[in-house]
């Protein structure tokens, strides 16, 4: 029934935008799935070659160095949205400039903040910051400088997905990235075979790396083959367009902040406040309803852009359908999340064992979160589609000191990573009243002042 719903909502029927949309949803489903299932066994992988608290370590660690990646200021989504507007009018020299010009702005960035994190890391204490004692500290130093470094390359090389992306070919992101994540995983189950002894400098540096060389050949072969029209170049730059590129950039990198904030912090918060034990505790219940978002991303993925050309076009009447199709498959995905719901520590007890138990009450609010995402998604991808970001730009501003205030209150009252989720779900309710509104403002034309900018 419920996906016989979905089949008739994502028929191969329409304009051409919506075909193409509705292609890459159908290819992308493939592509996420084989993501989903290798995230899902890096789990039971990880925790048997690890110990429960390098594992815990590992899942912070990433998670604080995640900080660092609001400092492309947006650049990518600016240049996403950008590059859109420019292949919608055929404009494909403007689009070289806009390639060039962000490639230079991020090698910049990234070259200056990888030479300051080297400087500074030396100096700082990880044993402190991770709250351990399992591993020493010239092993988390070198530990960090690795996965740092390759963290920032990424950040550069992956720029070719955001083309793919505005070029309303988001399978091919999807297949880069599982390709990568497939590769990693290969790699790291040999080192489980081959080797008994835990290494998690070895096992950082794999992860770390594989996919970034797999970034970097698609590079290559991409702007020497089907981009060769985009390719970057030294005469390309146009400082003149990093203006629109970074005004645009700036609303999306505040967006990036809160994000990180929010999610980021969050095994940070757990770690202090109950160790990294139950770091380990929240990850798996949170890869377990990301399950929801995840799948309900790829039917997103390809909107942004759409909504970019429709919007460009004034193709109101194309955007007021298919958000009407979006929001019927959000009640799907709400009744699928609440199965999920019912069924977990049946999951749980599959997936891990009784290596980890999960409390019910986490289920449950990670569950009301997930729902709340897929809600509110169509309305945010309309949003950032359309670059009227402003308005969304300040809740999120005005979230944030909600969500550290809550963080403590909840942190505090509960006795496990609950009530940081609580916090979480909370600072969201915001989004969730105003983003719809914002929405069907701009669908009407009826949009004014902070609404419309």
């Amino acid at each position: 029934m419920i996906f016989s719903g979905l089949h008739a909502k994502l028929s191969l029927k329409g304009n051409t935008r919506g075909v193409k949309a509705k292609r890459h949803i159908i290819y992308s489903f493939a592509l996420q799935g084989a993501s989903v299932l290798i995230g899902l066994l890096y789990i039971p992988l990880l925790l048997d070659y690890l110990t429960q608290e390098k594992y815990g370590i590992w899942l912070t660690l990433t998670s604080i160095l995640g900080w660092f990646s609001f400092f492309d200021i947006g650049l990518g989504n600016g240049l996403r949205n950008k590059l859109a507007e420019a292949l919608a009018v055929g404009d494909y020299k403007l689009g070289q400039k806009y390639v060039s010009t962000t490639y230079a702005l991020l090698i910049a960035i990234f070259g200056g903040v990888l030479l300051l994190f080297h400087g500074v890391n030396y100096f700082l204490d990880w044993n402190v910051i991770l709250n351990t004692v399992e591993m020493n500290k010239s092993e988390l130093y070198l530990l960090s400088s690795i996965v740092f470094t390759f963290f920032i390359i990424r950040f550069i090389v992956q720029l070719i997905s955001v083309i793919y992306l505005a070029d309303q070919k988001p399978a091919i992101t999807k297949l880069i990235t599982t390709t990568g994540n497939l590769l990693a995983f290969s790699v790291v189950f040999l080192l489980t075979r081959i080797s008994t002894q835990s290494d998690l400098i070895l096992l950082g540096s794999i992860i770390s790396s594989i996919p970034v060389l797999v970034l970097l050949i698609i590079t290559i072969f991409s702007f020497n083959g089907r981009y060769r029209y985009l390719k970057p170049s030294i005469r390309g730059i146009d400082l003149k367009l990093s203006n629109g590129l970074i005004n645009l950039g700036f609303r999306f990198f505040f967006l990036q902040i809160t994000a990180i904030i929010v999610f980021s912090t969050s095994n940070v918060f757990i770690t202090q406040f109950y160790g990294p034990e139950e770091v380990v505790v929240y990850n798996i219940a949170f890869k377990y309803f990301q399950i929801p978002t995840m799948v309900f991303a790829i039917i997103m993925t390809p909107i942004w852009t759409a909504v970019t050309d429709a919007y460009t076009q004034s193709d109101f009447k194309w955007l007021k359908k298919t958000l009407r199709q979006l929001n019927y498959v959000s009640l799907v995905f709400m009744g699928g999340i609440i199965l999920m719901v019912l069924v977990s520590d049946w999951i749980y007890y599959l997936w891990v064992g009784d290596q980890v138990q999960v409390p019910i009450r986490l289920s449950v609010i990670l569950g009301v979160y997930a729902m709340i995402q897929v809600v509110i998604a169509p309305f945010s991808q309309y949003i950032n589609g359309t670059g009227k970001i402003k308005l969304t730009m300040m809740l999120a501003f005005a979230g944030i000191p909600l969500y550290l205030i809550l963080v403590y209150v909840f942190g505090k009252t509960f006795s496990d990573s609950t009530g940081v989720i609580l916090a979480i779900v909370v600072s969201s309710i915001l989004g969730l009243v105003v983003q719809p509104l914002q929405t069907y403002r701009l669908l009407n034309r009826t949009a004014r002042g902070i609404w419309n900018k």
